[in-house]
């Protein structure tokens, strides 16, 4: 019987944390799948145990290759893979029990390219433990149906373990190896939906993230920092040639508004999070006010957001003031 799904796991140095991602993954009901075990040139037991847990499944294959990073871990998994669809699990999270069986049926009853979920999303304290971070739901909706605004309101930060895409569709699609240190996620599915409008989103929490102090989610060195701010140019690229491919000409300009903002805010809550020291906070907001420099619009305008969203609101007006250090103080408010 032909694969249904191809999981793939990009793995560094993650002894301590992969046999749980890997269990909950083939806890999955799911009778024809495969997961793909990608080593990105672990340097602790990682390897010991990949193969370990392949000699236990059948369903496991592993994969090995030189340090790399992320991006090209996930592009190794994805060019080995044979599923009809593709799934993306990081090596220290974890799917939530039926969550592979909701997307695969949700993606045959629409014939969607992509499905999109909820997620939960854990954030280490200092002590080790974790506290729940909370976030918006959105509702159910279908890019092609409800309109491009509309589906990326609703499904929130375009990450990429929160879904299950069509492999025929990724046509060649790679992530970007340029960010190996965040924002490849985001690059990716902005290049889907330029190519695609067949995307769904539904409400159902399926995944569960884990943000450790040392993961590429939070960004805390300077190499980091800096790894962000170079990828800010290929996310705004493409999330330009998303928006033109799927919105009418009318609403172009409020929707490029919005997701420039988008930026703004995710840069503030980098900087933010990451205690980012005065020098690399000036070249950061330098960095993305020439990527947004090369796009036609508007100048942005916080009274032209106000109402949506109050800290986005509140990053925009600061933004514009170059006073966008006080977000540290207001966003905790």
């Amino acid at each position: 019987m032909a694969t249904q799904i191809s999981i793939v796991i990009p793995i560094y140095n993650a002894a301590a944390t992969l046999r749980a991602a890997v269990e909950s993954v083939l806890a999955q009901d799911v009778p024809d799948m495969e997961l793909l075990l990608v080593d990105d040139g672990s340097t602790d037991a990682t390897a010991v145990l990949c193969h370990a847990l392949s000699e236990q499944d059948r369903r496991v294959r592993v994969l090995t290759q030189k340090n790399a990073g992320i991006c090209a871990a996930r592009n190794r998994g994805i060019e080995a893979a044979v599923g009809e669809y593709i799934a993306f699990c990081d090596d220290d999270d974890e799917f939530l029990p039926g969550a592979l069986p909701l997307l695969l049926e949700a993606a045959r009853k629409t014939g969607a390219d992509v499905v999109r979920a909820d997620y939960e999303l854990l954030r280490e304290r200092a002590d080790g433990s974790f506290q729940e971070q909370q976030h918006p739901c959105g509702e159910s909706c279908r890019l092609w149906k409800d309109g491009y605004e509309a589906f990326l309101q609703n499904c929130g930060p375009q990450f990429v373990w929160n879904a299950l895409y069509r492999r025929a569709a990724l046509k060649g699609l790679k992530f970007d190896e340029r960010c190996r240190y965040g924002l490849e996620d985001f690059v990716f599915n902005m290049m889907l939906y330029a190519a695609t409008d067949r995307a769904v989103y539904l409400p159902q929490v399926v995944y569960r993230h884990f943000e450790r102090r040392q993961s590429t989610s939070v960004c805390r060195s300077a190499q980091a920092f800096q790894g962000r701010i170079q990828a800010l140019g290929p996310w705004m690229a493409a999330e330009y040639a998303a928006l033109q491919a799927r919105c009418a000409a009318q609403v172009q300009e409020r929707v490029w508004t919005l997701r420039r903002t988008e930026a703004v805010t995710f840069l503030m809550h980098q900087l933010r999070d990451g205690r980012a020291p005065a020098a690399l906070r000036r070249r950061a907001w330098r960095a993305l006010r020439a990527v947004l420099a090369r796009y036609p619009g508007r100048p942005l305008d916080f009274l032209r957001i106000a109402g949506q969203n109050k800290k986005k609101t509140a990053a925009l007006l600061l933004y514009q003031l170059h006073m966008q250090r006080l977000y540290d103080v207001l966003s905790g408010q």
